[in-house]
């Protein structure tokens, strides 16, 4: 594969990541983005960085061809609308992610608004600080209080699990 210079080149750098793919690992995400239908082709060529050479190359490539096929079948048929919906607001929230850090990073944002950012892509990465339920056995038991009308009688049991053997 050359670029247009016209150097062999078989790998690509994601813009913003600085990381370097190569080009038969993006296929299926490619194929997928094009098949929800986002952005246009030309917008997803220029966000994996592919030059116009690889670009036209990839387009011809039989095995990027069934998995645009394949891609297609599901996005328009298997899937049901709630479905898509969710997989397409996923492609987007991936997208929006360099904003986000960029929002956390910047001096310039209000801290309350950093933290909010730095909070959310927590909550992304399920690292949230939200207090989580015991993992350990729940005390069985229960407790029922009987108040009478006269109020001068009350009862109460108390139902405590006995371990069984």
């Amino acid at each position: 594969m050359s670029d247009e210079a016209g150097s062999a080149n078989t790998s690509v750098t994601v813009p913003g990541t600085g990381t370097s793919i190569e080009l038969g690992d993006l296929k299926a995400s490619i194929a997928a983005e094009l098949a929800a239908e986002l952005c246009g082709p030309e917008d997803i060529r220029k966000r994996y960085g592919l030059t116009v050479a690889q670009w036209n190359l990839l387009k011809t490539n039989s095995v990027f061809r069934a998995m645009l096929k394949d891609a297609l079948v599901t996005w328009r048929g298997s899937l049901a609308a709630g479905a898509r919906i969710t997989k397409k607001a996923e492609i987007m929230l991936e997208d929006t992610m360099p904003e986000l850090y960029g929002l956390a990073r910047n001096v310039a944002v209000p801290s309350g608004e950093r933290i909010k950012a730095i909070q959310t892509l927590a909550d992304l990465a399920g690292r949230s600080a939200k207090t989580q339920a015991p993992t350990g056995a729940a005390a069985q038991g229960f407790t029922l209080n009987i108040q009478f009308s006269d109020n001068k009688s009350n009862v109460t049991i108390d139902g405590k699990a006995t371990p069984s053997e």
